[in-house]
């Protein structure tokens, strides 16, 4: 049974795409209110970077220990290319631009312009890559969509006393740019995954993305100090368990999603991290999501069911 969910062949089941990008989200979800709580008096950039070395690490490690018959070993041929611009852009450009403008224009309003990726990724799917979504799937990505943006707009302060109240223009372009270069992530990836097992792409993809902010890292000066940070025990004991349920298995089903999925069906299921982070929120970090974000929450559950054609 393992073998057949985690082959690189064609999905083992019907709804297996669907499922492992729903699964996917869960597991972002879960692990994005833990890092939330643990990530607290931390530098934000700390916790992008651990999680995507660590993480390609851990799967690079599987993926050679599994071989190709239950999703590792090596990427097919001309395929890694693919999986690298996919990383670049999506895990360490478009994931940078997405922390520049959560400093300028706040989390609610950098949350809401990033929503529109599903869109954009069914959008540009269909002429890119041949794949016409029916109308119950565009309802639900719209669903999605918008049950995200209902969800994230509590996060809104408003008043003179916001320091993020005003919208400035480099906080509103890094948004922009984040959601256009998640989209080309998103569509990238497609052709790398035609012989790439899941275990390998995630690995690929987010080795991309650690390689692009250790050459960062190298420009100011800091790589050593960085590397370090890897193994202290203050970096395991606040990002060890969410990355191993976020990013090591979370990056394992989003890939998986992507594979055995239409691009912009796997990108919206991928994207209802608010029907999961909501309730934990509530419980881990005592939040108060308000109607706004139950209301979201359920347009995102109902989206969800349209585009996995569970209903329409």
């Amino acid at each position: 049974m393992l073998n057949l969910l985690l082959q690189a062949g064609t999905p083992p089941f019907e709804g297996a795409g669907e499922w492992s990008a729903l699964s996917g989200a869960a597991a972002w979800g879960t692990a994005s209110v833990l890092y939330a709580r643990n990530m607290r008096g931390d530098d934000p950039l700390s916790a992008v970077w651990f999680k995507n070395a660590m993480a390609a690490l851990v799967l690079g490690v599987l993926a050679l220990l599994l071989g190709t018959s239950f999703g590792g070993g090596l990427p097919a041929d001309g395929e890694t290319k693919w999986l690298v611009l996919s990383g670049i852009t999506g895990m360490c450009v478009g994931d940078w631009l997405y922390f520049v403008a959560i400093t300028h224009i706040g989390l609610g309003r950098t949350v809401i312009i990033s929503m529109t990726t599903p869109a954009l990724t069914a959008l540009l799917a269909w002429p890119i890559h041949g794949q016409v979504l029916e109308t119950g799937q565009w309802i639900g990505i719209g669903l999605v969509v918008g049950g995200g943006v209902l969800a994230e707009s509590r996060r809104f302060k408003k008043g003179a006393s916001d320091a993020n109240a005003h919208v400035d223009r480099t906080g509103l372009l890094a948004a922009i740019a984040c959601a256009l270069l998640w989209t080309t992530g998103n569509l990238a990836i497609h052709d790398g995954l035609h012989g790439t097992g899941a275990v390998t792409g995630g690995a690929i993809r987010l080795g991309a993305g650690a390689f692009g902010f250790a050459l960062w890292f190298l420009f100011k000066g800091e790589l050593v100090a960085k590397v370090k940070q890897l193994s202290s025990a203050n970096s395991w004991r606040r990002y060890g368990i969410p990355t191993l349920l976020g990013t090591v298995l979370g990056m394992w089903l989003y890939v998986g999603g992507f594979k055995w999925a239409k691009q912009g069906v796997a990108a919206s299921l991928s994207s209802s991290v608010p029907l999961f982070a909501i309730p934990l929120s509530v419980w881990i970090l005592h939040e108060r999501p308000g109607w706004r974000g139950w209301m979201g929450a359920l347009v995102v559950m109902v989206g969800v069911c349209f585009v996995g054609q569970i209903l329409g």
